[in-house]
């Protein structure tokens, strides 16, 4: 509990202390880092203001709540103007005779409530959803951390593949232009450039889908952050790899199931539901309240004498006890216990998720590790067999497209390196989101793995 509680108050002082005051020019001469596309999220992110407003709405259902059980009162006034006609008497003093004249009516009345149990309960189901909705927000500002993440690890992932998609063209360029000049000179057959073509060609296309990938990358980094992305921070090339601490998927499958925070925002969903059933319920039950009225009537005058003004003041204690509504109630009863059961049968659900998500996430922050450091070596394994089969090609031992085919190796191990070492980035921190910890010191110290782009 102590942990949730941190976590939240961490998330509320960055919405309200981070400094955005360096951002008018992030995406100008520097690349566009980790934090600032966070800080840019907190304020634009279209989604994040929309959970703000929902939160806001939300914590009104405690005064609302609270106003069943306040005193009420109210005021009302009414005017009329009578006339009369005596159109028959048998009393021989008004047998005839006609008269107009004003009333003025008022009534102030207040009313206090004393035995309203469906109010009592709706009081504490307020409390039940206030904090729900306060769990929501930290849910919101968790998840706009995730979903940035993605967003820039996914542009990243598409710039590598662009940058590593038109060295391997340029690479084909100079095969390209070297087999027409050997063709011309009788040296290499017409297969040879045939070949040579039909590669260029691949990777040209390979080119403008990568350009399209980033383009939609940094559009999406766009939408969140409204404003234009022109240039990201790369990662830096040394970057400490951490397992998870502690060491047991089960120790954080435990922590996800306690402290998640969808998993209490649905718990206490399930408690407003079961206390739906017990206000529903409450219709049953006769409610007291104290009422006092001030009442006073002026009559201008009538047909039998002059005018008069009367002032009553009562005081009541009205009790109500309903007998048959028309079965509303016990309707309105079995409604809320299906809707209790929903709730019950969600939070079973979504713990089934968390914990699903907890081992994915576990597993994917130690797979993503041996991953780097396997591709990290592959990386180096392919560098010497490029430089050898260069060495080769240039002794006449290998063909063109054999280099070719070492270098596209070569940049394919890049690739899925890069990727590893995101992939392990972003499993760190789904793994913190699972267990419900995630705050925003965790993405300061994955923020700082990015070099700034000069």
């Amino acid at each position: 509990m102590m942990q949730r509680q941190r976590v939240r108050t961490t998330c509320r002082l960055v919405v309200a202390g981070v400094t955005l005051s360096l951002l008018g020019a992030v995406c100008q001469a520097q690349g566009l880092t980790l934090i600032e596309a966070y800080q840019l999220a907190l304020r634009h992110d279209p989604q994040l203001q929309a959970a703000r407003c929902e939160h806001q709405a939300a914590v009104e259902a405690r005064p609302q709540a609270r106003a069943g059980l306040l005193p009420t009162a109210s005021f009302s006034y009414e005017y009329s103007n009578t006339t009369q006609d005596i159109v028959s008497s048998d009393n021989p003093v008004y047998a005839s005779g006609s008269s107009s004249f004003a009333t003025n009516y008022y009534t102030l009345s207040l009313t206090q409530p004393v035995f309203r149990y469906a109010a009592l309960v709706r009081l504490g189901q307020s409390k039940a959803e206030v904090g729900r909705a306060d769990v929501l927000l930290d849910v919101a500002l968790q998840e706009l951390m995730i979903r940035v993440s993605e967003k820039y690890l996914l542009a990243l992932a598409a710039q590598d593949q662009l940058t590593f998609a038109r060295a391997e063209q340029t690479a084909d360029e100079r095969h390209f232009e070297l087999a027409s000049a050997r063709l011309e000179m009788g040296l290499a057959p017409i297969t040879d450039l045939h070949d040579a073509k039909a590669r260029l060609a691949v990777v040209q296309a390979q080119t403008i889908k990568a350009e399209n990938l980033l383009d939609d990358g940094l559009q999406a980094l766009r939408e969140m952050t409204g404003k234009e992305v022109v240039e990201l921070s790369p990662l830096q090339q040394d970057m400490a790899l951490k397992a998870p601490e502690p060491a047991a998927i089960e120790a954080w499958v435990d922590t996800a199931l306690q402290q998640n925070l969808l998993l209490e925002a649905q718990r206490l969903a399930t408690k407003v539901a079961d206390r739906e059933v017990t206000r529903q319920r409450a219709g049953h039950y006769p409610t007291l309240d104290l009422v006092g009225r001030f009442n006073n009537n002026e009559t201008g005058a009538t047909l039998f004498g002059g005018g008069s003004e009367v002032e009553t003041q009562e005081v009541t204690l009205q009790l109500n006890i309903p007998i048959y509504e028309g079965g509303v109630v016990n309707s309105r009863t079995r409604q809320a216990v299906s809707q209790s059961r929903q709730a019950a049968q969600e939070l079973e659900r979504d713990t089934r998720a968390v914990r699903r998500q907890a081992r994915s996430a576990y597993l994917g922050v130690q797979s993503a590790i041996s991953r780097v450091q396997a591709l990290e070596q592959a990386v180096a394994a392919h560098k010497l067999a490029l430089e050898a089969k260069q060495e080769g090609f240039r002794s006449g031992l290998y063909t063109g497209l054999t280099v070719l085919d070492a270098e596209r190796d070569l940049y394919q191990a890049k690739l899925e390196y890069a990727q590893a070492r995101y992939d392990y980035l972003f499993n760190s921190l789904r793994l913190k989101l699972a267990a419900g910890t995630l705050n925003y010191q965790d993405l300061a110290q994955v923020g700082a793995c990015f070099a700034r782009a000069e």
